[in-house]
């Protein structure tokens, strides 16, 4: 518009240069201008000046109408391509969509389907055990015996396969809550003790638990669960030498490292090392004789992420590797016997004791009965709960303890069936329910029902501590 307005000044002084010329000439010839003139040269420079404006208008409207026909011709077509990018973006979406939902669908089925067959699977590995216990229990001449140990440490193989697979399956379909709550690390160090001491000095390593008296806030089975995995994972890439578990405070945090000197890991191996199925590659001879399927530490990553706790990892090839975690320490660090004493005597003993077992599959019973009469107890099986307080009722003494299969004939369920048979005799016995089922609906059922849950398949040894265990505080 600028230049525009100078136009129109550049023309209006171009047309009145003459006449202003003829003015000033008009005087000096001595000629008056008659009045006309000025009229008509006023007139004549405004049409000519409407004339030169509205030229300048009428180009200046069509400089803006094709300016504008431009642009709008330029976001049609920019609303065009924003439409497709928009319409490609949704088919991609709905595409997306339909292969998380048919991913949802397939993890969902395949989680159910574990949970189906788990029961059916169990239950052949739960008698193979019973019959090893009672198998290991004889007196076998010297030639035997290490087939029958090579025997068990095959199944207790397949176990740990079979547990690795179903516990994945859990954590993968997200059906596993943590129950945070405030407990002694010492209990936990307690039980892995126990179960891994045997293990250490059967491969000839020195195996030691650092002790702490820390009361930690978190979910003890899972806590336990985590340990579990990196100390058989350590035990098993060990071929010499020690794994140690160590304990320090600080900062409000309780970490607990499990240190080896094991075939380690390189950097490389380090990113993958969580993965799902991976295995350590080593050319060392005890690699050819690790067990397991790569899914120990797969398990682990997805408990710390559950729990929202960090892990570290520090190793070098032929150096060994150390993976520690933190736990947050309760407020309180106030010690009571509940927390770090085990309940279980070792002096408690199953002589005389009357176990009644409870199994609609014939095999467990009479694998169960072997296994128990081989630990001096008394013992009477039945099929379901009719027949069970049949012959319970023969008997003059109370059973002393009951062992329970949770899934019966006839719509039949172990903790309804607890209930009925410490009703009838108006006494609170104790129980131990075994199952397949591993939901954690079932886990706390089975504790409002004040009954011991073991998941099949069940080893012998771990029978015969929860049977001490409840049959010495029965006594207490």
């Amino acid at each position: 518009m600028a230049n525009f307005r100078n136009c129109l000044l550049t023309v209006f002084a171009m047309l009145a240069y003459p006449w202003q010329v003829a003015g000033a000439a008009a005087p000096a010839a001595g000629l008056t201008s008659p009045h006309g003139q000025d009229i008509w040269f006023w007139l004549t420079l405004t049409l000519v000046a409407l004339a030169i404006i509205t030229a300048a208008y009428t180009w200046h409207v069509r400089a803006l109408k094709r300016q504008k026909r431009v642009l709008e011709t330029e976001i049609r077509l920019r609303t065009a391509e924003i439409q497709a990018q928009k319409e490609e973006l949704e088919k991609i979406n709905q595409t997306l969509l339909k292969v998380n939902k048919r991913q949802e669908a397939q993890q969902s089925e395949l989680t159910r389907f574990l949970a189906v067959a788990s029961h059916d699977l169990r239950q052949p590995m739960h008698a193979l055990n019973l019959y090893l216990g009672a198998l290991f229990s004889f007196e076998l001449p010297a030639a035997v015996r290490p087939v029958v140990n090579n025997l068990r440490n095959c199944a207790r193989t397949m176990d740990d396969m079979f547990a690795n697979l179903l516990d994945l399956s859990r954590l993968d379909a997200q059906i596993v809550e943590p129950q945070l709550q405030e407990f002694a690390i010492a209990e936990v160090l307690g039980k892995l003790d126990v179960e891994f001491t045997p293990q250490a000095i059967a491969k000839g390593l020195h195996f030691e638990i650092h002790h702490s008296m820390a009361i930690v806030n978190s979910d003890a089975d899972l806590v336990e669960q985590i340990l579990r995995n990196l100390i058989a994972n350590a035990l098993r890439y060990t071929p010499k030498g020690q794994v140690v578990v160590k304990c320090l405070e600080f900062d409000q945090q309780l970490q607990i490292a499990v240190e080896d000197t094991g075939i380690g890991i390189s950097k490389h191996d380090q990113e993958t090392i969580f993965e799902e199925f991976f295995q350590v590659e080593s050319a060392s001879e005890s690699r050819r004789n690790t067990a397991g399927m790569g899914l120990g530490l797969a398990i682990v990553q997805r408990l710390v992420r559950l729990l929202h706790i960090p892990i570290k990892l520090q190793s070098q090839p032929g150096q060994g590797s150390t993976f520690a975690i933190s736990l947050p320490l309760a407020a309180s660090q106030d010690v009571t016997d509940k927390h770090g004493r085990s309940k279980a005597s070792n002096s408690a003993s199953l002589l005389q004791a009357l176990i009644v077992v409870i199994d609609d599959d014939e095999s467990i019973l009479t694998a169960m009965r072997a296994l128990l009469e081989l630990w001096d107890a008394r013992v009477i099986t039945a099929t379901s709960g009719k027949e069970a307080m049949a012959l319970c009722s023969e008997e003059i003494k109370i059973p002393d303890l009951l062992i329970c299969d949770y899934r019966l004939g006839s719509n039949e369920n172990g903790i309804d069936l607890v209930a009925k048979l410490r009703e009838e005799f108006n006494l609170q016995i104790p129980a131990i329910l075994i199952t397949g089922n591993i939901s954690p609906q079932l886990s706390e059922a089975a504790k409002a029902a004040a009954l011991t849950l073991m998941h099949k398949p069940i080893q012998a040894e771990n029978l015969h501590m929860n049977l001490k265990q409840l049959l010495s505080e029965t006594k207490e």
